[in-house]
């Protein structure tokens, strides 16, 4: 047995992470079963393509414990929806709710084909499997025995057989989602600014704007940029898994004609780092990379960006998780660019992707 922990700053150890150990187990399976008490819409998708990019794993099945009765949002619901369908339909498992009772328990069970070889129990709900940067500290423990593996396994499957419905049976409809949908709640890079702060920064906009646009020659690439999560996954050579990429990875191009103004932030200078602000009160770091500073990123994770925008297109009902962004998405959020705006204070910009500014 082993421990796997956070390591968040200022509680660091020289144990793995859960996400490391999570993924290294894959190789070496070909069935894996998951109860947990919570999930993300994020975290399904990237399962969903884990087992798509992954032809080892042959069987899947995720017990989700808390959602019946603490809800879903209507994304998550989606989510686990079109698990369940790509599992059931390449008959590769199925993703099921319990029912009878909340179920707050995280147990992993990985099999070959001598049966059950490794178990991971402890505080990890599914969106650990995710390199989310969550102030939340984690623990949990490893188990490589082959009794006590096969043991977990005996749990899940008694959990399965005597409290669950696949999740297609438990007839939830959309009066029973919950409407709260957060993106970037808790994440260690962002915080959220009072209404009052933001009233000051919007003050202190100045004449020089950028209109930064999300869809090229009417096009959005189907594979990079806002679509990063149906381009290639990224192959571990150690293990030989494939790890996918992360929904909400976003890298944008913008076009040369705006990174050569002057007054557009510059790569390899002292402001290519720069702290935005969100019309939704974010705030967090961007900077700028590449050949004419073309590449506009969130600074130490793809995702914070990548959370802001689409999660602004998911909670308008303009995206739904899993899906490609196409010009007919901005369409329906009515906005297909977000403006960069340089604010008095200094190497501070002001970001708004809101219907009117």
């Amino acid at each position: 047995m082993d421990f796997l922990f956070s390591n968040l700053p200022p509680v660091r150890t020289d144990y793995p992470e859960f996400s490391d150990i999570f993924y290294s187990l894959i190789k070496e399976a070909n069935r894996l079963d998951i109860a947990v008490g919570y999930i993300t819409a994020d975290s399904l998708a990237e399962l969903k393509q884990m087992v798509a990019y992954n032809k080892n794993i042959e069987i899947l099945n995720l017990i989700i414990g808390m959602h019946y009765w603490d809800k879903f949002t209507a994304h998550e619901y989606n989510a686990a929806l079109k698990l369940n369908e790509f599992l059931q339909g390449e008959k590769r498992g199925e993703v099921r709710l319990v029912t009878p009772f909340r179920f707050h328990g995280k147990l992993y069970s990985y099999s070959n084909a001598g049966g059950a070889f490794a178990g991971i129990i402890g505080s990890n709900n599914l969106s650990s499997i995710l390199d989310n940067r969550t102030r939340i500290y984690e623990a949990s423990a490893v188990m490589r025995e082959q009794e006590y593996a096969e043991k977990l396994l005996a749990f899940i499957e008694k959990l399965k057989n005597d409290a669950t419905d696949n999740i297609i049976d438990c007839n939830i409809n959309e009066s029973d989602f919950r409407k709260t949908n957060t993106r970037l709640d808790n994440h260690e890079e962002v915080s959220e600014i009072s209404e009052n702060e933001l009233a000051d920064i919007i003050s202190s906009l100045t004449n020089i704007k950028f209109k930064i646009p999300l869809v090229k020659n009417g096009k959005v690439p189907p594979g990079s940029n806002l679509n990063c999560y149906f381009g290639k996954g990224r192959l571990n050579t150690t293990t030989g898994v494939m790890k996918p990429r992360h929904w909400y990875e976003v890298e944008l191009m913008v076009p040369k004609t705006i990174t050569d103004n002057p007054d557009y932030p510059k790569k390899d200078t002292p402001t290519a780092i720069f702290d935005v602000v969100t019309d939704d009160r974010f705030k967090f770091k961007c900077y700028v990379s590449g050949d004419f500073s073309k590449n506009f990123r969130s600074d130490g994770d793809l995702k914070i960006l990548g959370r802001w925008i689409k999660g602004r297109l998911e909670n308008k009902g303009a995206l739904e998780i899993g899906e490609l962004v196409t010009p007919e998405t901005f369409t329906r959020y009515r906005r297909d660019d977000f403006t960069l705006t340089k604010t008095t204070i200094p190497n501070l910009w002001y970001l708004n992707f809101g219907e009117n500014e």
